[in-house]
């Protein structure tokens, strides 16, 4: 018996499983995400939460309102500009989002421990 007869059927097999699409997979990247900050900046160069006045490219983020992981759309009207850094409103609404509880340690901000179930 050859082993080259099972091969058909394991790719026939593979063939059938399909992936499920993930956040990551339905977010815009490169040239277009690139053109979507700077129209999205353009608009209102603020904070949408604090209102502090953000510098372009490097001082905000571009966050979805409604999180790409919890079925929002990434599409211009799902789209807000949130200041960055260590008292940043971005990472404020990450955290929020996940339903985390950070702490603030050593070294940064650090995830409280698990407890044991």
């Amino acid at each position: 018996m050859k082993l080259s007869t099972l091969r058909p059927k394991v790719a026939t097999l593979r063939s059938r499983v399909q992936s499920v699409p993930t956040a990551s997979d339905r977010r815009i990247t490169g040239r277009t995400l690139q053109n979507r900050r700077l129209r999205i900046w353009s608009k209102d160069p603020h904070c949408t939460k604090c209102g502090r006045l953000v510098a372009y490219p490097h001082g905000f983020e571009l966050d979805h309102v409604v999180a790409l992981s919890q079925g929002g759309a990434d599409v211009d009207a799902n789209c807000q500009v949130l200041c960055i850094g260590a008292d940043g409103c971005h990472e404020a609404k990450t955290r929020a989002d996940l339903g985390q509880r950070w702490r603030r340690g050593e070294g940064g901000i650090k995830s409280p421990p698990r407890s044991p179930p």
